[in-house]
């Protein structure tokens, strides 16, 4: 066996997902998930407390939204008053995108 050998080699990348019905899905983009969370800011503080944050995640369909919102806080709240401010968008972005939720079509 070579040194490297991988008995679970990843699929061949496939920048889609089909989905139930045959269509494609395609990955949500960094722009797309800024307008989103925007959207769940109910309160219209520019912030994202955590309940808006779980509800977000729950929107796009996560498996465990509760764990995500914590989660997004851990990598993104860098003051720690449990808000997500303007400064702090970029880092929950890149959480939020590494996760590859994808837009249902």
């Amino acid at each position: 066996m070579p040194r490297h050998w991988n008995p679970f080699p990843s699929p061949v990348e496939d920048k889609t997902i089909p989905t139930v019905e045959g269509k494609k899905s395609v990955p949500y983009t960094k722009q797309q998930l800024h307008e989103f969370f925007k959207e769940h800011d109910k309160n219209g503080d520019k912030f994202l407390s955590k309940e808006e944050l779980t509800k977000a995640f729950n929107d796009l369909q996560s498996r465990n939204p509760g764990f995500r919102a914590w989660r997004a806080m851990g990598k993104a709240d860098a003051d720690g008053d449990q808000h997500i401010s303007q400064q702090e968008m970029e880092a929950l972005l890149d959480y939020a995108v590494g996760i590859k939720y994808h837009i249902k079509a």
